[in-house]
């Protein structure tokens, strides 16, 4: 009986032993299996944020798409007169055309530029320093609209602008009195009215028909002024039209007439374009204007001393061909270029 029992408790220790080491197998593979089947980092976690941030959602762009390229303005070197190019996606328009005497300096600088069509030109009143070049571009180039003010026949009895007129006719080309809050777009680029006053309120002076223009591109927002005097300008801070923008258009080349401290303090402007010719006989720009954008640290850039300059403009940023000028009037830098 004690042999029968002793062989009993081997078996039961044989068991044990083999379920132990049985087990001890699977633990050893389960411990190997984990080691050799490590999941990857959470790598996935990054790219998920990167599509979030950079797919746009529907219905709106990316600063990159949104800007599809750049905009080039061009301030023109006319003399004493203005005349700017516009240029997008392919397209041009022109705010003034300069004078009747720079018509054939403009229509060579367009087709330096490659221009073949302008889709419209706004003349923001009929001097000929603003008006009197369009002549010579209308018959060089299409021109599909022209925005210009309403006036009365009597205010204008020179020969260039009946000429201008009767080519204006016989070309059949669309013409509009720009309204307040009227836009037109070139490009991306969107252009609004934000200034323009009726015949009683301008009265006889052509100044005051100015067409002001508010130039919007991406986050850049750009203020063209024509001749506008304080009157204009008043007016469009009293209804509140005034954008906070980056480049202004200094009023009537600088004059002293234009560009009042409340307009100039509400429009905030960094950089100011200046128009005008050397040593023109209105002493153009004058110092009082000069000293306030000097005190508003506005960068100034002028016809007068750079000749053209040309802005390349994107979504958020604009670059200049050429360097900041100086903040002193019209005679002084008349005299230095003398020297």
């Amino acid at each position: 009986m004690a042999t029968e029992k002793k062989k009993t408790t081997k078996r039961h220790f044989d068991k044990r032993f083999f379920v132990f080491l049985f087990l001890a197998i699977i633990y050893v593979c389960f411990l190997y299996y984990k080691a050799t089947h490590q999941p990857p980092e959470p790598e996935y976690d990054i790219p998920i944020i990167e599509v979030t941030t950079t797919v746009p959602e529907e219905g709106h762009t990316t600063e990159t798409t949104a800007v599809d390229g750049a905009m080039y303005i061009h301030m023109i070197d006319v003399g004493q007169g203005d005349c700017f190019l516009f240029e997008d996606n392919g397209e041009y328009a022109l705010i003034d055309c300069g004078t009747r005497s720079a018509g054939d300096e403009v229509v060579e600088y367009l087709k330096k530029e490659n221009v073949q069509e302008l889709k419209f030109i706004v003349g923001t009143h009929q001097h000929d320093d603003h008006m009197g070049g369009m002549y010579e571009v209308i018959s060089n180039f299409k021109c599909n609209t022209i925005y210009m003010p309403k006036i009365s026949n009597d205010l204008v009895t020179s020969n260039w602008y009946l000429q201008l007129i009767s080519e204006i006719k016989k070309d059949k080309i669309k013409v509009v009195n720009p309204k307040l809050d009227d836009s037109f777009s070139l490009g991306e680029a969107k252009f609004t009215v934000i200034g323009q006053l009726d015949s009683t309120e301008a009265g006889t002076n052509l100044n005051n028909y100015s067409t002001v223009i508010h130039v919007s591109y991406g986050q850049m927002d750009f203020v063209f002024t024509g001749d506008a005097e304080t009157k204009v300008e008043r007016q469009i801070l009293d209804m509140q039209r005034v954008p906070d923008c980056e480049v202004l258009k200094l009023g009537h080349h600088g004059s002293d007439t234009s560009s009042c401290k409340e307009f100039l303090d509400a429009l905030n402007p960094e950089y100011g374009l200046i128009s005008c010719g050397v040593g023109n006989k209105y002493e153009h720009p004058k110092q009082t204007t000069m000293d306030q954008l000097k005190k508003g640290k506005v960068k100034v850039y002028r016809t007068d001393e750079r000749g053209s300059v040309v802005l390349t403009v994107t979504g958020s940023d604009i670059t200049f061909s050429t360097k900041a000028g100086d903040y002193k009037d019209g005679i002084a830098v008349a005299s230095s270029r003398k020297e």
